[in-house]
């Protein structure tokens, strides 16, 4: 299709504020290494005899999974990528979730902790969106 034929786009709008993407990387950063030490405490449980073995090293490798997603996501952000806003902002949502269940558990500050980083991430996030390149808008 040639170009003149494209329909007109809006031009992506500019970063709320000069702060908001290091912000947002700092916090993805953050849960990226909190889910680093969660995963370590998993693997050395397991390998002490604290957690079932298998249960142990299973939940440490998918924590460590995670990690690096977040991490990854966190430099997407930097960058002005658009992995990093998308599966950052679910990552919350998915986090939020996991937070409630440990607040029903008796996991009280470990779930408010949780709670509390995804929504401070999610707005860091979601204000984010309209300044992130669409696929059409990188040409």
């Amino acid at each position: 299709m040639p170009t003149a034929a494209r329909p007109s786009r809006p031009v992506d709008a500019e970063d709320p504020s000069p702060r908001s993407r290091p912000v947002a990387a700092v916090l993805l950063g953050l849960e990226a290494l909190l889910l680093v030490v969660t995963a370590s405490y998993f693997l050395l449980a397991a390998a002490g005899g604290g957690v079932a073995g298998r249960l142990g090293i299973g939940l440490g490798l998918f924590l460590l999974l995670f990690a690096v997603g977040v991490a990854v996501a966190a430099r997407s952000v930097l960058v002005r990528g658009r992995f990093g806003t998308g599966f950052g902002i679910t990552w919350q949502l998915f986090q939020a979730l996991v937070g409630a269940s440990m607040l029903s558990s008796g996991m009280v500050w470990q779930g408010g902790l949780a709670i509390l980083l995804a929504i401070v991430a999610f707005v860091q996030l979601a204000r984010l969106v309209r300044s992130t390149p669409l696929p059409s808008r990188l040409d």
